[in-house]
């Protein structure tokens, strides 16, 4: 007994020191990638260094003021980098949580480093200023007079940013498509197409771009910005000799049922805006609307429900306003009906053949 009980404890020790010594080996690779990944973000700017380095000494056998200019160049742009890429971006904007902040931050980042790159080469070539900024002015007319659709491009994505038209995440409409849009670039938009060839607001699977230029030729409808809700109708035939009042209470609580908490959120909502904007005053309440027809009386429920979830909701009221009819004994569908008020006379003659 005493000599089993050795064995197996010189098995579990043996067994803890794997353990220990396997987990040492993970930790290793764990801090190896690390490094490895600062090693990487490191190469960009080295090689730059050593590329300026290069030139320097290239410069001290043979001066030449185009490369000490082209070395202070790629300092400039080494020094940008690693401010920019190295310490703001995977300082400060990888670190942010808000998924929709950090990409806004990112992208103001990028331009402001794109704009610094470019100061720094006119700083750094350009002697006269001055003809600088007027032969500028001249090149970017002759550029706006020869690339219209770029220019304008342009000019709409800063006022796509400025005017903050849309931001990512938003659900707009502009011409005719519509969709969600995952990406804002100083050209153009991109977005997650929805309905085409499906209905209710669902997305295709397809992703569209459009051209910037595109907010200021045509109306861009923002379905988010503000307000993230709708309203949205439900219509039902009823026979005339059906109970139209209880068909009315019974659409009322179902709806009641489905966006109580909804109601409540859109007023919220509603009192933000008025905040910013003029709105005249208008209920949000649940409504049901009356209408006598030649063939029904239809009843139209008006409610609001959240943007993405209009197809969901209008599914389930639809769903247990059925079911309840199905149920009842005086609320009757109607259905479009043709009254036939008489036949013409028709008059048969027999055709004789003379043989």
């Amino acid at each position: 007994m005493p000599m089993q009980f050795c064995i197996v404890m010189h098995y579990f020790r043996a067994g803890f020191k794997y353990r220990n010594f396997h987990n040492r080996i993970e930790v290793v690779q764990m801090q190896m990638q690390k490094w490895g990944i600062k090693l990487r973000i490191w190469i960009y700017p080295m090689s730059l260094l050593l590329a300026a380095g290069v030139l320097w000494l290239y410069n001290y056998w043979h001066p030449n003021v185009h490369l000490v200019r082209l070395a202070s160049t790629i300092i400039a742009f080494m020094i940008i980098f690693i401010v920019f890429e190295i310490l703001l971006k995977r300082e400060y904007v990888d670190k942010i949580a808000d998924s929709q902040k950090r990409y806004y931050t990112s992208k103001a980042f990028y331009f402001i480093f794109i704009l610094l790159n470019f100061f720094a080469i006119l700083l750094i070539w350009v002697e006269d200023l001055q003809a600088l900024i007027v032969s500028f002015g001249l090149v970017a007319a002759a550029f706006t007079i020869t690339m219209q659709d770029v220019a304008k491009n342009f000019v709409g994505g800063l006022s796509i940013f400025l005017n903050k038209i849309y931001r990512v995440g938003d659900r707009i409409e502009i011409g005719s498509k519509k969709g969600d849009v995952i990406d804002i670039d100083i050209f153009y938009t991109t977005i997650m197409e929805i309905n085409e060839w499906l209905s209710g607001d669902q997305p295709t699977g397809r992703i569209s771009i459009i051209p910037n230029g595109q907010v200021l030729s045509n109306v861009t409808n923002n379905y988010t910005k503000d307000f993230n809700f709708l309203w949205d109708e439900i219509s039902i035939p009823l026979t005339y000799g059906s109970d139209w009042v209880a068909a009315k209470t019974l659409m009322i609580d179902i709806i009641n049922e489905e966006i109580d908490v909804i109601e409540e959120e859109s007023k919220k909502a509603i009192s933000h805006m008025e905040k910013k904007y003029y709105l005249s005053p208008n209920s949000i309440n649940k409504e049901v609307f009356i209408k006598l027809t030649d063939n029904w009386i239809e009843l139209t429920a008006r409610y609001v429900v959240p943007v993405r979830q209009r197809r969901t909701i209008r599914s389930r009221i639809n769903q247990k306003i059925l079911e309840h009819i199905e149920k009842s004994d005086n609320i009757k569908i109607a259905s479009e009906t043709v009254n036939v008020v008489g036949f013409p006379d028709v008059h048969f003659s027999a055709l004789r053949m003379d043989k």
